[in-house]
């Protein structure tokens, strides 16, 4: 299937594990507000109703980082890195000198920063951090007067993070790397080696030349069901031989104007310009005609897709969510035994 963007992928996990450590935070402080009596009930009350209003939002960023994954993505991040700071600061004022035991958390923000979004965030965490030192300065009594513990942890929690900086380049120059081997190949490779089809450079092009055009089309993935076995119980040499099957018998159903690309091991694109009247004729072919059984040598094995439908413009305008939402049908198509296909609409009313 064609893979998101590693940083996306770390995006949407930093978001979930975000969102479950806030919730478990507020649950322990609305506790801790029952148990208590007098100043520490009223502000563990405070902290839960913000922390309250705070899991909304992350919510609410999650989903928004699930359905428009391309969409204000530097925007989104330097909006939570902004809050998660600016909600610590408020911590830390609010507790006076129980707030000592909040500022290490200022660490795990630069450092999950720099993990998880990139190198510039890194940086830009260490900028708001200091910011928010200089407001603990200026507002809080308490910090007036203990400037040397402040400073101490200001000290701490700049350079702890600076040690792992050179891990954090090597982690991030690894993941763009990655990400640029999930969405190319060279420029030369047009076609792929084992089954003679394009490659998954060339089916970018061909997406980003029929987005161009505004002219609708259906995509298809395909992959291989059951792949994985037979290269166990027979050998990879067989399962490359029913690989380059897939790709003969999905090659003698297609017309001039329709596209196939391998994306990479079991994993095949179609991209067909067929009106909609006459794609499920198509459909019911292709799976009629690829479906089955295939004989090397002496072996039989069987040969049955998995397929994942979208189609622009009805599904979505850009490549990525049409990638996306034909991923997502596949995964519907693996879980169930009984068909080979499903299409996103059927799946997102579900």
């Amino acid at each position: 299937m064609l893979s998101e963007n590693i940083y996306y992928q770390e995006e949407r996990r930093h978001a979930s594990e975000r969102f479950i450590v806030l919730v478990v935070l507020t649950l322990v402080a609305f506790v801790l507000s029952g148990q208590s009596n007098g100043e520490v009930a009223e502000k563990s009350i405070l902290v839960g109703f913000v922390l309250l209003v705070v899991d909304l939002f992350s919510l609410a960023h999650y989903y928004f980082i699930a359905n428009f994954p391309n969409r204000l993505v530097e925007i989104r991040k330097h909006t939570i890195l902004l809050m998660d700071v600016a909600l610590l600061t408020f911590f830390v004022l609010m507790f006076d000198k129980n707030g000592i035991f909040l500022l290490p958390l200022y660490t795990v923000i630069v450092m999950r920063a720099g993990l998880d979004f990139g190198v510039q965030f890194f940086y830009t965490s260490l900028f708001l951090t200091a910011v928010s030192w200089f407001v603990l300065y200026v507002y809080s009594p308490y910090w007036q007067n203990h400037t040397d513990i402040l400073a101490a942890f200001a000290i701490a929690i700049v350079l702890m993070p600076l040690f792992y900086l050179k891990y954090i380049i090597a982690i991030n120059e690894e993941n763009t790397e990655i990400g640029q081997g999930l969405v190319e190949t060279a420029p030369e490779e047009t076609y792929d080696k084992l089954t003679g089809v394009a490659t998954r450079k060339e089916f970018k092009d061909r997406m980003v030349e029929l987005l161009h055009e505004k002219k609708p089309f259906t995509l298809l993935f395909l992959d291989v069901d059951k792949l994985q076995a037979i290269n166990d119980t027979h050998g990879k040499h067989i399962g490359d031989e029913l690989l380059k099957e897939v790709a003969r018998r999905l090659n003698e159903q297609m017309d001039e104007e329709d596209f196939l690309a391998r994306l990479g091991g079991d994993d095949f694109a179609l991209i067909t310009t067929r009106e909609q009247i006459y794609f499920e004729k198509f459909l019911a072919k292709l799976e009629r005609s690829v479906i089955g059984r295939h004989k090397i040598g002496s072996i039989i094995v069987p040969l049955e897709l998995n397929i994942g439908i979208s189609r622009y413009p009805d599904d979505a305008e850009n490549a990525m969510m049409l990638s996306k939402y034909a991923d997502e049908a596949i995964k519907a198509a693996q879980k169930d035994s009984k068909r080979y296909h499903y299409f996103h609409h059927e799946i997102s009313t579900k």
